[in-house]
């Protein structure tokens, strides 16, 4: 959970944390954006310094001979903040220097006390009321005190609309930067997609696969997907290549054949002829089963083999070719060794590597196999006296069509999808196969695991 949560490494992660930031900072800043423009209204006691400040002022002022002297003087003085009630009727003399939010009825709440208060309304402070006489007219004077100046940085210090204005652009750029963060890297993923549907079959993304969450997954996943579908019409165009090169020779040498046969009026031609249909047949037998293999049709039937016997079977069914070239087939096993596999598919693997071996071998030679029981797998080795590959093209060879060059002559023959063939059943088995060059020979070396479980039994 904690690690799906992860901003760094997790898309939802990211998201969940954007979000819920958002949303602390929008509910803060609608807290204090209502504590500010909805600030309690309070009345406190008048400290004693400000009640003997104002007292000397008031002093002064009872000296004015009416109200209205008294307005006029305190209208020529500016600095002067001071309300003027008539206490009869309740009425505001000088209503226009009262702030515009204030209401003027805390006037009469305070009118009603015993002594001057100082009261907090909203951002307006007064004191008072401080009762004079003037010409025996009875007035209470109030003084309308600045609230101390706010720091810049304080949002009480700003207005209503700036405070909105200010909510509405931090939440619009989180949200933006989210929008970016998410919306950018899969666009790039929709550029390539399109550029690889089009044809680039080098497209990828590059800055989306850096990613270490869910996107940088979909763009690794994206390049992996690419390369595979790119060196798969890459292997198609090859394989037309090599086959409609494979199948030009024979078929030409059949229509030669037939040629001359038609020429000769005889069948001298027919042996020839039926040699090379033989070797179409091999061969589009061989390409029908590479092509399975390749695309994953075949289903493995798993079951318990016994891989000394299957190989002895098999020397005695190549005896004959190998008698014909005075080769000796020597097998060193140690006993029975039982593993998990397609014994169909596992005896066509390990008959092409001994054929192969066969045909490449010069005569009088002798042509080595031997089991190695391991703790977790099996090696089978196979090791002929032939003259080897050179170390450069020792993978390529399990490539199909693959030519290593003048290795395979008219004499030889072959389809050159043997260890093609080999190649894909050995991986449909979850092993690996590879081949070595010895003193003196070829080796190819089969590793086949002892035990496969059910989800190793489907094709890959």
């Amino acid at each position: 959970m904690l690690r799906w949560l992860n901003p760094f490494n997790s898309l939802a992660g990211r998201i969940f944390v954007w979000f819920w930031l958002v949303l602390i900072l929008t509910v803060m800043l609608t807290l204090l954006i209502s504590r500010s423009l909805s600030e309690p209204t309070e009345i406190r006691r008048l400290p004693t310094s400000i009640t003997k400040q104002l007292h000397s002022q008031l002093a002064a002022l009872a000296e004015s001979q009416d109200s209205a002297s008294l307005l006029a003087q305190l209208a020529q003085d500016k600095r002067s903040r001071w309300l003027v009630v008539n206490n009869s009727d309740q009425q505001l003399l000088n209503p226009e220097i009262l702030p515009a939010r204030f209401d003027p009825n805390w006037l009469t709440e305070l009118a009603q006390l015993n002594r001057p208060r100082l009261l907090r309304h909203r951002n307006v402070y007064l004191a008072g009321p401080f009762v004079i006489d003037i010409a025996g007219q009875q007035l209470a004077l109030y003084q309308q005190r600045q609230r101390p100046p706010q720091q810049w940085w304080s949002l009480r210090a700003l207005s209503e609309p700036v405070l909105i204005l200010l909510l509405l652009a931090i939440s619009a750029t989180a949200s933006f930067i989210l929008a970016i963060s998410i919306s950018k890297p899969l666009r790039e993923l929709l550029q390539q997609n399109l550029a690889f549907a089009s044809g680039k079959l080098e497209s990828r993304v590059s800055k989306l696969a850096r990613r270490r969450d869910e996107l940088g997954q979909l763009g690794r996943s994206f390049n992996t997907m690419a390369e595979r579908i790119s060196n798969l019409l890459q292997n198609q165009q090859r394989l037309l290549r090599d086959i409609s090169h494979e199948l030009r020779s024979p078929l030409t040498r059949a229509q030669l054949a037939l040629g001359l046969t038609e020429q000769q009026q005889n069948l001298q031609q027919l042996p020839r002829l039926k040699q090379e249909l033989e070797r179409i047949d091999v061969m589009l037998d061989e390409l029908l089963t590479f092509s399975r293999l390749d695309a994953g049709q075949y289903q493995l039937d798993i079951e318990s083999c016994e891989l000394s016997t299957m190989i002895n079977e098999l020397l005695e069914l190549n005896r004959v070719e190998s008698d014909a070239k005075q080769q000796q087939l020597l097998l060193a096993a140690p006993g029975e060794v039982w593993l998990d596999a397609d014994g169909r598919l596992l005896s066509r693997a390990i008959e092409n590597i001994l054929r192969n071996a066969i045909k490449y071998s010069p005569l009088h030679s002798t042509i080595q196999l031997s089991i190695q029981q391991q703790p977790q797998a099996v090696l089978l080795q196979v090791c002929d006296q032939g003259p080897g590959l050179p170390e450069a093209e020792l993978a390529a060879v399990f490539q199909p069509f693959y030519r290593v060059s003048d290795s395979r002559t008219q004499q030889t023959g072959g389809t050159g999808l043997g260890l093609a063939i080999v190649a894909q059943i050995v991986r449909q088995h979850n092993g690996r196969v590879q081949a070595i060059n010895a003193e003196p020979g070829l080796c190819v070396q089969v590793w086949l695991p002892i035990t496969a479980s059910p989800e190793e039994h489907q094709p890959t």
